[in-house]
């Protein structure tokens, strides 16, 4: 009881007392401010607008979270940046309740979820009024719910699970788009064949595809019905040329440009990287730590493989990044014993 109080005030602390202290940046944060203003205003919750133009890079979850914070707490900046924080706290209620129940251990979830918060990336991105805190939690809570799907052996608990990743991979869908399938395709393939269970994975991949796409479709009919370019330019434009293409992408960047971010980013645990990767060594590699390695390695590959690049978008890969952290330096502590 008292860890959890002292992290829970630590997470008031550092993520919502700050909320409304400065102005809204330009652009980003007065973007995603005018947009859902612009929703509440005119009642339009389909088409997003900014300024009165179609707006089409982003479909509307985000702007519907800040609209919803917006109408409770008023037009100003502590409302407009709260669904970032609160994304971040409940990923990491997430990452304490996964870590803790695919390993049974005390400690670990505990120092995993203290990792977590205290990440230079994490903390910067969740005071901000940005979509990736919000991507980043439907996607850890679509591969936490497939990993638990796995572990299950009761066929009506598996489904549940399997039924719940799809609505977290559809509410990422109506986040940030494709991205929700790209990552966690790009982080349960390898470790099914890691593991040698990929043709079950296959076969149970069904369930959270269909639910995903019911997720999303109501949104994406009425979307097409008001706006029919919306899909070509969306998928082609804001996805495939921005991931393709060095001139049609934006915020173009080499090959190497997450690196000094994930280094910087995972301050500060960075300077113990020797010793968490010795305390890894030294621990059993169970199925949780070779899917959180996967978790971390593959979409950095992914994200770092594309044209565009911001430094917020390897943000999902710090969930899993701080279990392992957590892994490697209670491996390290418990070695020297």
């Amino acid at each position: 009881m008292k860890l959890s109080l002292l992290l829970v005030g630590a997470f008031l602390l550092l993520y919502v007392l700050p909320l409304g202290v400065r102005p809204l940046v330009i652009p980003d944060e007065t973007r995603y401010a005018e947009i859902p203003r612009e929703m509440l205003a005119s009642g339009d919750w389909v088409v997003p607008h900014l300024n009165g133009l179609r707006y089409f890079e982003k479909p509307p979850l985000g702007y519907w979270l800040n609209a919803a914070s917006m109408w409770l707490f008023g037009e100003n900046a502590f409302a407009v940046r709260l669904p970032s924080a609160i994304a971040v706290g409940l990923t990491a209620l997430l990452l304490f309740l996964w870590v803790r129940r695919s390993t049974g251990e005390n400690a670990t979830p505990w120092l995993a979820a203290v990792v977590f918060l205290l990440s230079f990336e994490v903390m910067a991105v969740g005071v901000f009024c940005v979509l990736d805190s919000a991507l980043s939690l439907f996607v850890t809570a679509t591969i936490v719910a497939l990993d638990l799907a796995w572990q299950q052996r009761t066929p009506r608990t598996r489904m549940i699970l399997l039924v719940l990743a799809g609505v977290a991979c559809g509410l990422a869908f109506l986040t940030k788009g494709f991205l929700a399938l790209a990552v966690p395709i790009v982080v349960i393939v390898p470790f099914a064949l890691w593991q040698g269970r990929l043709t079950p994975c296959l076969r149970m991949a069904w369930v959270p595809l269909i639910a995903a796409f019911l997720i999303a479709l109501p949104w994406g009919i009425l979307i097409y019905r008001r706006e029919p370019d919306f899909w070509r330019y969306f998928f082609w434009v804001e996805h495939v040329e921005r991931f393709t293409s060095p001139r049609g992408g934006q915020h173009p960047a080499p090959f190497w440009f997450y690196i000094p971010i994930l280094i910087g980013g995972a301050m500060p645990w960075t300077p113990l990287i020797g010793s968490i990767v010795q305390g890894l060594r030294h621990t059993k590699w169970s199925s949780t730590v070779r899917l959180a390695i996967c978790w971390v390695v593959f979409p950095f590959l992914l994200f770092s493989a594309s044209s565009g690049k911001l430094g917020t978008y390897i943000l999902p890969c710090f969930p899993p990044l701080a279990f392992l952290v957590a892994v490697g330096t209670l491996g390290c502590l418990r070695k020297d014993d």
